[in-house]
């Protein structure tokens, strides 16, 4: 904690040094050959497509690591399941939204990044304090926010767009994506396919001590189908369109545990089918804007495990959930922009089925309400926000109806852009909730209620932004220093029995670190210009449960205290050529801090090598070829589950 006090005092007396006068500006990047005019967002951080074109990555989860702060748990290459924390907090905290409307998984709490395609994807925003009114209401009384823009949910009325991609690459992987966009007047379509396959037996290194073994990561096979159609209607040009979509995905792949205990017989298998309904219309009253917004989502999950515990008996898991959201959002102007009253309320219902040899059903209903006030003074921006939760699941044989009342708060204030070197400051804390997810509350389908408590966190950050550019060049750079107070840390804890686990609270949680974002971009002619974006982020998470525990003062499992990113990119016309570098430092896979439990740090690299084409101004055709891991580096973000070596991919896609 001495180190960051150390470094905000000396932030802060480099900030004040800066000319400060009144002034608009507006942050510039440099896109090709032309300079563009951004805001800095302190308290969230941005990835748009022409990145995630450059980066082609296999799935949501690769560019998640990309944010500072962000730490991932991939549990194995195409197709592992992947979660994360963000600065100490599980992704319970989270809240995922897509186009607007709320993902959920409610029988673990946690989205697999792995099964979220990338090949639509115009934007992805992640941070705190996110308020447009197509933030779900349940999101604003979310620690973070995780928001997708897709190409399929977001219509361009009087236009026609198509877009076409395939890809191979090593491991057998095939990838082929459609999408078509039709909008006149009025109405609008949009339909959209994915087809994807991998063999997925990849070579890899584990050693043990100083013993090293060789071998293939078998049973880890893939294909997944995605698809979907959305329909929009306009009433007129002054009104937003009523949306209507349907999604649909289809998953069956082989999961190949962990190596240490990796054997050719082990064959677990998971098929996943979901289907999704989204419906919203988001209408101008006077000063007002009301979004009406529901969603239905459908999960189903087969587990099945033909040599469980060496025996030949099939085992078998199937598991179902029904996710339905309803809600209003508010938004209303006062004098322009300077003032805003936002809210609104939604009401949510979850059920899990268990379908076992005997049946069981567990369900839930959470309504949210909140109530915030935002100021977009000259020189200041004041954001205020209170909401309530209440929580309740209703009585079933063995368990009595169980009921919460969570209240919410947030208050956000930063600077505009003041000074030559257009630099912005500000401040946030809050206080929020998480309930146990339906796997924490009844592990293993328990016939007694386990009596947890909600996850409650404390969150303060202090934040500065600076930007610099000439006519040819842009610096910017962005601290954060953030404190999270975590009581009641819901936690896992192994039995006698390595398959009955004791869910628990666990005390407390101290989280204090620091990141940082920098960007450099540089226009050297008409032909030429580079750019260079890394970020640094130091966590340190400490247990402080209980001073007579082993753990207590050691970093909490699974947090790395050191992880940097490196992307550095340099084009020539319609050519060019990028170099991606992530580093994890060590962790531990336990929350006591012995050799035992350590994790090495490992460094990856990847190199890619694109090329544009434009015929008639309207079509565009982009081809890459890209080498992952090109020092074929051998690592593990969770104990036992090995990560791929060095693989090749081969893209080409077309718009129109």
């Amino acid at each position: 904690m001495k180190n960051l006090v150390f470094i905000a005092i000396l932030l802060f007396s480099f900030c004040s040094q800066a000319q400060v006068r009144k002034q608009e500006v507006e942050e510039v990047t440099i896109d090709a050959n032309k300079l563009e005019n951004r805001r800095i967002d302190l308290n969230s951080n941005r990835i748009e497509r022409k990145y995630i074109q450059e980066l082609q990555p296999e799935d949501v989860g690769v560019l998640l690591q990309k944010f500072p702060g962000v730490s991932l748990k991939s549990y194995g290459g195409l197709g592992g399941l992947k979660t994360f924390s963000f600065r100490s907090l599980g992704s319970q905290h989270t809240a995922t939204v897509l186009d607007g409307f709320l993902i959920q998984n409610s029988q673990s709490g946690q989205i697999n990044l792995g099964q979220i395609q990338t090949s639509s994807i115009e934007k992805i925003d992640f941070g705190s304090a996110q308020n447009s009114i197509l933030t779900p209401v349940s999101a604003l009384h979310s620690s973070n926010e995780l928001s997708f823009s897709t190409f399929e949910g977001n219509p361009s009325f009087n236009s026609t767009k198509i877009r076409l991609s395939s890809k191979q690459g090593s491991f057998g992987q095939y990838d082929e994506y459609l999408a078509l966009q039709f909008a006149k007047e009025k109405f609008g379509v949009a339909i959209h396919g994915k087809y994807r396959r991998a063999e997925g037996n990849y070579p890899f290194q584990f050693k043990i001590l100083n013993y090293t073994y060789d071998g293939i990561q078998q049973n880890n096979q893939l294909e997944e189908i995605y698809s979907g159609l959305s329909l929009f209607f306009r009433p007129n040009k002054m009104k937003q369109p009523i949306r209507l979509i349907y999604r649909n995905t289809f998953i069956d792949q082989g999961l190949p545990g962990a190596t240490v205990l990796y054997n050719s017989y082990g064959k677990q298998y998971l098929k996943t089918a979901q289907h999704s309904f989204f419906l919203d219309w988001t209408d101008k009253i006077g000063l007002a804007t009301v979004r009406y917004y529901s969603s239905y989502q459908y999960d189903n999950q087969i587990y099945t495990d033909s040599f469980y515990l060496n025996k030949s008996a099939l085992f078998r898991k199937e598991y179902e959930q029904h996710n339905a959201v309803a809600g209003i959002r508010l938004s209303k102007n006062k004098f322009g922009e300077l003032i805003n009253f936002y809210g609104g309320l939604e009401t949510r219902y979850s059920q899990l089925s268990f379908l076992d040899y005997i049946p069981i059903k567990v369900q839930r209903s959470q309504t949210f309400t909140t109530a915030g006030l935002k100021i977009n003074e000259k020189k200041f921006l004041f954001d205020l926000r209170v909401g309530y939760q209440f929580f309740f699941e209703p009585a079933r044989p063995y368990i009595v109806s169980y009921s919460k009342h969570l209240p919410f708060s947030s208050i956000n204030l930063e600077s505009t852009e003041i000074g030559k070197q257009k630099w912005k400051i500000g401040g946030l804390a809050s206080y929020s909730t998480r309930m146990p997810s339906f796997n924490e509350q009844y592990y293993s389908q328990l016939s007694s209620k386990l009596a947890l408590n909600p996850e409650i966190v404390k969150q303060f950050t202090l934040s500065n932004g600076i930007s610099k550019s000439f006519e040819k060049w842009l610096f910017t750079t962005k601290v954060q220093l953030y404190y999270n107070h975590i009581t009641d840390k819901i936690l896992a804890i192994p039995t006698k029995n390595l398959f009955v686990w004791s869910i628990q609270n666990i005390g407390e949680v101290h989280a204090s670190g620091i990141d940082l974002v920098q960007s450099f971009n540089f226009q050297f002619n008409n032909n030429w210009n580079t750019s260079l974006n890394a970020n640094y982020s130091f966590q340190r998470s400490i247990d402080r449960s209980d001073k007579n525990s082993p753990s207590y003062g050691d970093q909490i499992a699974y947090i790395p205290l050191h992880t940097g990113n490196l992307d550095f990119s340099i084009y020539r016309k319609s050519t060019g050529l990028r170099f991606s570098g992530l580093f994890v430092g060590e962790r531990y896979s336990l929350n006591q801090n012995v050799y035992g439990n350590l994790l090495n740090p490992f460094y990856t690299m990847d190199i890619a090598l694109f090329q544009s084409l434009k015929l008639n101004t309207k079509h565009q055709f982009n081809l890459q070829f890209q080498v992952k891991n090109i020092a074929n580096a051998s690592y593990v973000y969770v104990r036992s589950f090995v990560m791929p070596g060095r693989n090749y991919l081969i893209s080409l896609s077309y718009e129109f």
